[in-house]
């Protein structure tokens, strides 16, 4: 997630602040809307109908910041939209190498509506925080395991939360049913403790039962060319 830093609670391109965690709350609705391809050149899509309707039933947003949250992942290169007025679709900017994280679908959606964003009033910078937060930990989790690892310094370095304010998104996280827990365990017998492990709403799911001893997550677009709407692929 490279435009997470680029992400602030100021006006962007004359834009107000609240659309800046309208953009990543439609970011993770038209993930869960999308539908993935693969061409005759091997070239991997994936391709969102994300009709006005359906992103406000998902997030609860007004027509209004729907639009600027849109031409704000658009300002990002994060998507690209296709077709006219009537019929939009969003082509979602997934890496080259088709890499993939997991979002636990069933667990925060409910009849069409994520139920985490109930609780967002887009009036404060800690909320976006809160979100740059959810995605990035989605991003580095390793697939064969239910938790992610990152350290304050990491966290800031990755997404420019200050760390004085990471502690209040996990709260947010944690009040808004994203995240479950964080295990801050310390060593007694190392000079330097481990990172805090974070667990996400649902994260028993996303675990790759699979045996494997790699520690990265590469999607395999010839082994599932499509993603049915709600799936955990984001």
């Amino acid at each position: 997630m490279e435009a997470l830093p680029a992400l602030s609670w100021s006006k962007s391109e004359g834009q107000k602040p609240a659309a800046e965690t309208a953009a990543l709350m439609l970011y993770v609705a038209l993930n869960f809307m999308v539908t993935t391809s693969e061409d005759e050149s091997g070239q991997f899509h994936a391709v969102a109908d994300g009709t006005y309707v359906a992103l406000s039933e998902a997030t609860g947003l007004s027509r209004a910041l729907i639009a600027e949250g849109l031409q704000r992942l658009q300002g990002l290169g994060l998507i690209h939209a296709e077709g006219s007025h009537q019929k939009r679709r969003y082509r979602i900017t997934w890496p080259q190498e088709h890499r993939f994280f997991k979002l636990p679908c069933q667990a925060i959606v409910k009849d069409g509506s994520i139920t985490a964003f109930k609780t967002f009033n887009l009036r404060s910078k800690h909320e976006l925080h809160a979100l740059k937060l959810f995605l990035y930990l989605a991003a580095i989790r390793n697939n064969y395991l239910t938790y992610s690892m990152a350290s304050y310094e990491k966290i800031y370095e990755r997404t420019r939360i200050p760390e004085r304010d990471i502690r209040r998104a996990i709260g947010l996280l944690i009040g808004a049913g994203l995240l479950e827990g964080v295990d801050r365990e310390h060593s007694h017998t190392r000079s330097v403790n481990e990172p805090n492990k974070y667990f996400l709403k649902g994260c028993t799911t996303l675990v790759n039962t699979a045996s494997s001893t790699t520690s990265t997550a590469v999607s395999n677009p010839a082994a599932s060319t499509h993603v049915p709407p709600g799936a955990d692929l984001f």
